[in-house]
């Protein structure tokens, strides 16, 4: 049972928790980067010693069958302490209660998770005021176990720890060997994170929290890790059917929380969506296409737009049976995805792949059918259709109403990428050794930027009213060669666009600053006096978004379609409008995110909610509104990014004006050495059974209490007699507690499977002289196949350990072990 035995059965598996017990347990071991790592090595593999307990104490190779235990009793209690409430998580509980067990002297340290540069690290606490300075960390890998392990070794006074149950069990366990009595505070696993996919009963890593589909990324990347590929790609399409798509034009939130920011940068997940969708296309040239074939009386459902949501819909409602049709008012199939984004960035052959899978999956389509006057909602009723999903995205330009915009040679964004796109632009050179002026910085006047300088453009100048840290989730998609042509005027407005005597176009701007925010919390802009510039160019190009064009939608709905800030209103947990059986997504609906990503989460969304409406089910039942991953978009950068491979690196920054893919890829050894990088974060809580930790003296959490307060559960009569002091000394408020939401969510995690680990050696002797009584060593090793060296050993250390004991007379050939009864 060597530290290899453990790296391949519990850290290369995702399943370490980054708990440093095996750290705290031997001086060989070390955590980097929130793992485990030999420091130099195991004694096993050098000197033949045989430790094993890295492995053997793992909290995740003893996990135990739950079992329903009676807590002593059930509280929801609130703190009175309200600098403790400004911090601490629901009801501050924890804070309060640790607070009070140290200024009390009941336990003289605690070891508790921290914050520590914005990431939780194990700390050890034995001042009151510190807990409350530091209170409402979010909890993680932080080597919590490692420190009781210090801790237990350097003092004999009483102690405690804070921890989540798989930490309280190897905290049990660890009390038991070294015959100390630690103080357990648990938490309810994933207590502290909360969220819509928690209370479903989901366990999700920060990645797939991130992520507005719930694309299980540490999911595909540890698929991808073991070499299975295809797997990885079925396990994404779960979630997201346009997963080469989003391998190119994801906004990749789901690196935003990588748990290795602080130690390291994020994984490069979206690189590595890249990669093994780009296998599957590969692959996929060898295989036979296959149509599936729609079941009989299956019924019908309209989508209405061929976008990321229209798609997403289709292809989700598709599977669940149902015959959707998409109406696509164009000749082309793809949205925006399809006119709007430029081709480096997303290739055709993507694009088509992603869509024919779709298509192949029994989607029919009907091309150039627009919502209108010849195709109504009524219409489409009469014809059979008994549920709508619009998703028809905007195309209606914005412009800022400034004087000059009907100019010659002043351009909408999305006409000129459309134009250049798709209306067979044969004009290469079209801007060859001229200067283009856009009003505007975001992504799709960046696309602009970068269509104008393959079309021969020698300088682009951008004009927004953002600032260069606003806009840097969007500079940093930009090649660094290609920004020696691209001029970023950052916090600068436009006051109108004028031509001089040469006929040049000129951009009248000024510098503004940003005013404090009003009672609505708009913040004003406010022109710095004396700022004025102008920009000489020879076309300029206005990029400051899109509308939605009611027009055609208001005559085929009747003006019966409720508007909210000129988009539809839905409701934003099931994208109902107020017309039944009308659903609506994407960039259409008010409060939209207006990225891909987002749209496909809609589209998934409103299949979930057709799906019960044509069952006559309750739409809204065991549904969230996910506001951070549907309707708002990052409220600043990332506090790292990934990176890419300095060759890939290198690659991706070379010139090369022409319309191909900018960025490289990863080749497969790439793509493992990323993947490997992963931590897994957060899978070792899909095998365990223990959400209310009954391994601890006393559990919080928020299930079973209403908001601002905390459910807590005791299980020994040390912990009910701390909690009772507490309550009699006035520090909380109690409330009410919802005992079957409690039971619901105890419940849902004991039907998870354990993970079934390889028996070590000591278990397998322990097992087989439990099942048949008093045995030999040769008769052990006889019927289990051990080396008798091996055997002989496991026996020894478990009667060292008075889990067996040994029987040896003179006139005995050789000892006999037998279990110890109490």
């Amino acid at each position: 049972m060597s530290f290899e035995l453990l790296r391949q059965e519990i850290i290369d598996a995702g399943l370490c928790q980054g708990c440093g017990l095996c750290a705290g347990s031997c001086k060989h071991i070390e955590m980097d980067l929130r793992r485990p790592t030999l420091k130099d090595y195991c004694i096993l593999e050098r000197d033949g010693q045989d430790c094993g307990k890295c492995y053997q104490n793992c909290p995740q190779v003893i996990q135990k069958k739950f079992k329903k235990e009676q807590p002593f009793a059930i509280y929801s209690l609130r703190s009175k302490d309200p600098d403790i409430l400004k911090k601490a998580s629901s009801g501050g509980f924890v804070t309060t209660f640790v607070k009070e067990l140290l200024g009390s002297k009941s336990i003289k340290e605690v070891v508790m998770v921290q914050e520590e540069d914005e990431k939780p690290a194990a700390e050890i606490v034995s001042d009151p005021n510190e807990v409350i300075q530091k209170a409402g960390v979010i909890y993680g890998r932080s080597g919590v176990l490692k420190r009781l392990v210090e801790l237990t070794g350097k003092t004999f006074d009483p102690i405690g720890i804070v921890g989540v149950p798989c930490e309280m069990r190897g905290a049990a366990d660890l009390e038991e060997e070294m015959n100390r009595e630690i103080l357990k505070i648990g938490l309810f696993c994933s207590s502290q994170m909360r969220t819509e996919q928690t209370d479903k009963g989901l366990v999700c890593s920060p990645c797939c929290n991130g992520c507005p589909s719930g694309v299980n990324a540490q999911g595909y990347i540890s698929l991808i890790r073991q070499g299975k590929y295809q797997d990885a790609v079925d396990l994404i399409r779960e979630n997201n059917p346009l997963p080469s798509i989003c391998g190119r034009i994801c906004t990749n939130e789901c690196e935003h929380g990588c748990t290795l920011i602080g130690d390291d940068h994020p994984v490069a997940i979206r690189e590595l969506k890249k990669f093994v969708t780009e296998w599957e296309i590969e692959s996929a040239k060898n295989r036979a296409k296959v149509n599936a074939k729609l079941p009989k009386n299956a019924k019908k459902i309209a989508i209405i737009g061929s976008g990321p949501a229209g798609l997403t819909a289709a292809y989700f409602l598709r599977r669940k049976g149902y015959a959707p049709t998409i109406f696509e008012k164009t000749d082309q199939i793809g949205g925006m995805l399809r006119f709007g984004v430029p081709q480096f960035r997303l290739p055709n052959y993507v694009l088509d792949y992603d869509v024919g899978r779709i298509i192949d999956s029994g989607v029919e389509v009907k091309l150039n059918k627009p919502l209108g006057p010849e195709m109504t909602i009524k219409d489409l009723n009469n014809e059979g259709f008994e549920a709508i999903f619009i998703a028809t995205g905007q195309y209606k330009p914005r412009t800022l109403h400034l004087e000059g915009e009907n100019l010659p040679n002043v351009h909408v964004a999305i006409h000129f990428l459309m134009d250049r796109k798709y209306r067979y632009w044969e004009n290469k050179e079209e801007f060859k050794g001229k200067t283009l002026g856009i009003i505007g910085g975001g992504a799709v006047a960046v696309d602009v930027a970068q269509t104008a300088l393959r079309l021969g453009a020698e300088k682009v100048h951008l004009v927004d009213i953002m600032s260069k840290e606003q806009l840097e989730l969007v500079l940093r998609d930009i090649p660094e060669n290609e920004m020696e042509f691209i001029n970023f005027h950052f916090t600068t407005s436009t006051s109108k666009i004028t031509q001089d005597r040469d006929e040049k176009l000129v951009l009248n701007c000024y510098n503004i600053e940003w005013g404090n925010p009003d009672k609505n919390g708009r913040r004003p802009l406010n022109k710095i006096e004396g700022s004025d510039y102008k920009i000489i160019v020879d076309s300029i190009v206005i990029a400051v978004g899109q509308a939605v064009d009611f027009e055609q939608i208001d005559v085929a709905t009747n003006n019966e379609l409720e508007k909210e800030r000129n988009r539809i209103k839905v409701n934003e947990i099931t994208f109902e409008t107020n017309i039944p059986g009308v659903f609506a997504g994407g960039d259409i609906i008010s409060n939209s995110k207006a990225v891909a990503i987002a749209a496909i989460a809609h589209g998934k969304e409103a299949a979930i909610s057709i799906d019960r409406y044509l069952k006559g089910e309750n739409l809204m039942e065991g549904r969230y509104k996910i506001d951070k991953s549907f309707f708002t978009g990052p409220k600043k950068p990332p506090k790292d990014y990934s990176l890419k491979p300095e060759t890939l690196d290198a690659a991706t920054e070379e010139i090369n004006w022409n319309f191909d893919e900018i960025d490289q890829m990863f080749n497969e050894e790439m793509a493992l050495q990323e993947a490997r990088r992963c931590l897994s974060c957060n899978h070792f809580c899909s095998h365990c059974q223990d959400f209310p930790a009954i391994y601890s003296d006393l559990t919080a959490g928020e299930v079973g209490s209403k908001e601002g307060y905390t459910t807590v559960l005791v299980w020994t009569e040390r912990g009910k007699k701390l909690v009772e002091d507490a309550i009699k000394k006035g520090l909380f408020e109690q409330g009410k507690v919802d005992e079957e939401a409690l039971k619901d969510a105890i419940n849902l995690k004991t039907k998870r499977e354990l993970m079934k680990f390889e028996k070590t050696p000591r278990q397998q002797v322990l097992n087989y002289i439990s099942l048949q009584g008093p045995s030999t060593i040769t008769e052990i090793v006889n019927q289990t196949g051990l080396d008798p060296k091996k055997a002989r050993y496991e026996a020894l250390r478990l009667v060292q350990l008075m889990e067996l004991e040994m029987k040896s007379e003179p006139k005995m050939e050789e000892p006999i072990f037998s279990i110890i009864c109490d």
